[in-house]
């Protein structure tokens, strides 16, 4: 697959699913994020993170036993997250708490079928051209009867922005590998609530041209210093441009 098409030259730009699924909800937001603004270090975010490396290890390695999986913790924390846990200054106390809601959606992810399980969290950088990278890591793959299946895992219950990374993960695999996923699957921890779509070429087609589209409206804005448009939600309340945002002030008033 080529890369990304009718992209305006500019500033070396990284191109995340994150980025992606950030412009989809709110333009403004996600230029923040492409002017390097971002919020502060937080314990959801730190909890989820290590989450994932628990999942990772379980599906590379096996099941962790109870009696170990506070040692594995602080292990991959230490080894994995070490910048992110010595930001937040955790207590002793604070970190066990957080291991016991590690444990707890761990318990729920042992109940999840593997059958099939090729890699976990499976990076991927590709050169999009004209100084766009696309880079981002898929939690697992599985493989199933006609292809690759990707799933994304969830350790809060909301699957609002599930769809776009998973359009976004979908395309950046039909670059790397020239296939098209046979699925693409959201699973929530919290909830069990389970997202998952069937990709097509038109729908890869449809995201390449929207991230194209993106990309193009962020460096016009960072070009011109002007922004873009705000739309208000219930992720306005983790924004770190709520303080200067009228638009999600009054969405999380009326939340």
């Amino acid at each position: 697959m080529s890369a990304l098409d009718d992209v305006i030259p500019g500033e070396p730009m990284s191109v995340s699913a994150t980025l992606y699924t950030s412009y989809a909800r709110c333009p403004q937001q996600a230029l923040g994020r492409a002017r390097g603004i971002y919020g502060p270090p937080s314990r959801v975010a730190f909890r989820g993170s290590l989450a994932h490396k628990v999942f990772a290890r379980h599906l590379e390695d096996g099941e962790i036993e109870p009696e170990m999986f506070e040692q594995a913790c602080r292990e991959m924390a230490g080894g994995h997250l070490g910048e992110q846990m010595a930001s937040l200054h955790l207590k002793p106390s604070e970190f066990r708490s957080l291991v016991a809601e590690v444990r707890s959606m761990y318990e729920r992810f042992k109940a999840l079928p593997t059958q099939g399980f090729t890699a976990a969290e499976e990076p991927f950088e590709i050169d999009g051209g004209t100084g766009v990278t696309i880079r981002g890591r898929i939690d697992a793959v599985f493989s199933e009867r006609g292809g690759s299946r990707i799933v994304d895992w969830k350790t809060g219950s909301f699957l609002g922005d599930a769809e776009p990374q998973l359009e976004f993960y979908a395309m950046a695999w039909m670059m790397v590998h020239d296939e098209i996923p046979v699925a693409i699957e959201a699973s929530s921890l919290a909830t069990g609530e389970n997202v998952r779509r069937v990709p097509t070429q038109a729908s890869v087609d449809r995201t390449t041209q929207e991230v194209s589209d993106m990309i193009t409206a962020l460096r016009r804005a960072m070009d011109s210093g002007s922004d873009l448009n705000r739309l208000a939600g219930p992720y306005c309340s983790w924004c770190p441009l709520l303080d200067d945002c009228e638009e999600g002030a009054s969405a999380l008033d009326l939340l």
